[in-house]
């Protein structure tokens, strides 16, 4: 029927004729119809959660975007992912049985009825489990000494600009917001131990506040020990929760070591260069030497007392430059153990705490680096790593 039709059109209405009357070629006659076919089987679909084994030591989580990406540093691979409000900052019980993260939901994105929050996920499921309800709360950025946990993990401390600062103290065991400590003039949250926790001042001082049974504070604030004007202490400087041994480190690259308590012990400021043996950065305009940058660029392995800085070659007030070196020095003796070229410029870094750690270095193009601690080696990699904010690692 279609080859005659297909002739009506190129030849003539003869044929086209013949075809309608019903004569038509053997080519005409449709083929046998096919065998009937059972119908097919459906099946039904099914869904399930898997669950994330045990935190190992080489367990790390970074930062990224909205969100917390959870990677096994043995094998680059991601693990999990978490969800973070704006201003999220993602914080990890001693016990590694849950993950807490301080954030911030409007109604409409960015705009409509405000909720802040510190929500409770489980670290075996990342299900959402509790939430916290925060009287409110304003913040710029996520970064790690904005939400952190005393040493326990008992309680929760929430970085607070109304515009005046403030603490707010969270009762992580029983899931309820507990009181807001006022720190005028000062920021930023250090736990030590379960006593409570420091702020950096505006005049280079330090305030220690005792935190109560009650949740009620007691602020002593020291002397100023460094030079806020012109050598400011980077946000992201490194304390022990723990031991309450802390590490104030400045943007011209001066060590200022602190035991923190109710009556902070200073040690001995130190530079970064001269443990290099070099000269140490100064504050002049066109004093070009290697200074520490980066969003977060310091980690210490607290074992080995060894202290890694992301290093680049600068001017003053460059502290935002990623690091083009990775710097190992011992904070015992004072001495760069080892100079790292990093193949893409570092970010943030971290290193894990075990007696084989590993030592992770994130930022330029994506790239994630898994290095060997003792010698820079790179032994693994993975990429795809937008923007990181931060690292942790278990156990620290």
């Amino acid at each position: 029927m279609g080859l005659q039709f297909g002739s009506w059109l190129r030849g003539g209405a003869c044929a086209a004729g013949i075809a309608w009357a019903g004569i038509a070629s053997a080519a005409d006659t449709p083929p046998p119809a096919p065998a009937s076919s059972p119908p097919p089987i459906l099946e039904a679909e099914t869904s399930g959660t898997l669950m994330l084994g045990p935190a190992g030591a080489h367990r790390l989580y970074i930062a990224a975007g909205e969100g917390f990406t959870i990677i096994d540093g043995d094998t680059a691979k991601v693990e999990g992912t978490i969800h973070g409000g704006r201003a999220g900052v993602l914080a990890v019980a001693p016990d590694n049985g849950h993950y807490y993260v301080s954030e911030s939901y409007w109604s409409r994105d960015n705009r409509g009825e405000r909720v802040d929050l510190v929500s409770v996920y489980d670290s075996a499921s990342l299900k959402l489990v509790n939430e916290i309800k925060l009287p409110g709360r304003l913040i710029a950025s996520g970064r790690m000494p904005f939400f952190s946990i005393s040493a326990s993990g008992t309680r929760g401390y929430v970085f607070n600009l109304e515009p005046a600062t403030s603490v707010q103290v969270v009762d992580l065991e029983k899931k309820k917001f507990l009181s807001t400590i006022e720190v005028p003039g000062c920021g930023l949250i250090f736990p030590y131990r379960d006593e409570g926790f420091a702020s950096l001042c505006a005049d280079g001082s330090l305030a220690t506040v005792t935190v109560d049974a009650k949740a009620k504070g007691t602020i002593r604030q020291s002397q100023p020990f460094f030079e806020a004007e012109t050598d400011p202490v980077f946000e992201e400087s490194l304390v022990d929760r723990k031991t309450g041994q802390a590490w104030f480190i400045t943007y011209n690259g001066l060590v200022h070591p602190v035991k923190l308590g109710g009556e902070p012990v200073f040690g001995e400021p130190w530079s970064l260069q001269a443990a290099a043996g070099l000269s140490p950065a100064t504050t002049e305009p066109q004093h070009k030497t290697w200074r520490p940058g980066g969003r977060r660029p310091f980690a210490i392995h607290m074992a080995s007392g060894t202290l890694f800085a992301l290093m680049h070659e600068g001017k003053p007030w460059t502290q935002k430059a990623e690091g083009t070196e990775l710097w190992a020095i011992d904070v015992a003796t004072r001495q760069v153990k080892g100079r790292f070229r990093v193949p893409t410029a570092g970010r943030v870094v971290g290193v894990s705490q075990d007696e084989k750690p590993l030592l992770y270095v994130a930022g330029e193009g994506d790239w994630l680096w898994v290095m060997d601690p003792e010698n820079g080696r790179i032994v693994r990699q993975m990429s795809e790593i937008r923007r990181p904010g931060m690292i942790q690692v278990t156990g620290f």
